[in-house]
């Protein structure tokens, strides 16, 4: 049988090994500027919430190559997501691959996040603080290495457990600092990168630089907040999703009015213009893209086909022995 007739199985560790920062962040940008362009094909994002977790769904698709991305990542409320990625091919109407998802998402979180800071910070050799020690925080440390804008990485997770295992296994230049409260981890800081589940404000207006720039990752589902009221309404803000970020982002709880200055960031990439900030902050509103995803996806594939990764199995035959269908 042919691999056009057979599904390319891809494991977390050969998903990892096909995605490195240079062309991650660059497919990261391209999509943001697409959607922001109305360039995107049609994608949807919904969860389901069960008892304890919630399955978060996104689906995107692009043209080039012609694939359909449909990730399912299950969210317990203790942690430890899981989940997997379909691609279908929708030139030949067939499914194309399955992958894991689990570093896939946290390092297009961070691409997104990394794209962001490229086009809102000025300078470099800054203070940053990153709130958070999960996976993503890790993935999100890990790029800032590779951008070279920061001085200090401080540090801060509701477990110091956590925060130091981040800093400990961190082998990189930038110096790292652990802090036992957010207003410590947030002062002085140029950058606060927020990457947490939480449902209560952790960033206070008082505890901030006039012109500090905030990457607010975390709240990308319905009652999640990390801003507390008033950083928005001071900040100009930018989102990686207009419409989804006033459903479910830090945006979702902006009055009507405030909402309008909401804008794409991908309306600034695409011009590659830094913006003033007039000595506001700048807020930038992550709630994650499926074009997004469809993006980094379709670079796994084409990197794996490039590669010969991965394990091409047979999905519609017929089980034999023990699990034969016909006994």
């Amino acid at each position: 049988m042919s691999s056009a007739d057979q599904v390319l199985l891809l494991n977390r560790g050969e998903v990892r090994s096909l995605l490195t920062w240079p062309e991650l962040i660059d497919a990261t940008n391209r999509a943001l500027i697409d959607l922001a362009e109305g360039n995107t094909l049609p994608s949807i994002s919904s969860q389901l919430v069960v008892p304890g977790a919630a399955l978060h769904l996104k689906a995107g698709a692009l043209t080039v190559p012609p694939i359909i991305s449909v990730k399912a990542n299950l969210r317990p409320d203790a942690g430890n997501t899981s989940g997997a990625i379909l691609v279908f091919d929708h030139e030949r109407q067939r499914l194309h691959a399955v992958m894991s998802s689990g570093d896939l998402t946290a390092m297009r979180t961070a691409a997104i996040a990394a794209v962001a800071a490229k086009a809102l910070i000025s300078g470099e050799q800054i203070q940053v603080a990153l709130l958070g020690a999960g996976p993503v925080a890790r993935r999100i440390d890990e790029v800032l290495e590779y951008l070279g804008i920061a001085s200090e990485v401080r540090v801060w997770s509701r477990t110091r457990e956590r925060a130091m295992a981040l800093t400990t296994d961190s082998n990189r230049r930038v110096k790292h600092r652990v802090c036992d409260d957010i207003a410590e981890a947030l002062h002085g800081a140029d950058l606060i990168i927020s990457c947490t589940p939480s449902r209560s404000p952790l960033i206070h207006q008082e505890n901030l630089l006039p012109e500090a720039v905030i990457l607010a990752m975390g709240a990308d589902s319905v009652g999640k907040r990390e801003l507390a009221p008033g950083v928005l309404e001071s900040a100009a803000i930018y989102a990686d999703v207009q419409q989804d970020a006033l459903k479910v982002g830090e945006c979702a709880y902006l009055d009507e009015e405030t909402a309008k200055r909401v804008l794409n960031i991908g309306s600034i990439l695409s011009t590659g213009t830094r913006p003033l900030s007039n000595g506001r902050k700048i807020v930038f509103d992550s709630v994650g893209s499926s074009a997004v995803d469809a993006a980094v996806v379709g670079l796994v594939v084409a990197q794996a086909a490039e590669r010969g990764l991965g394990r091409w199995i047979d999905l519609d035959g017929l089980a034999t022995g023990n699990g034969d269908i016909s006994q």
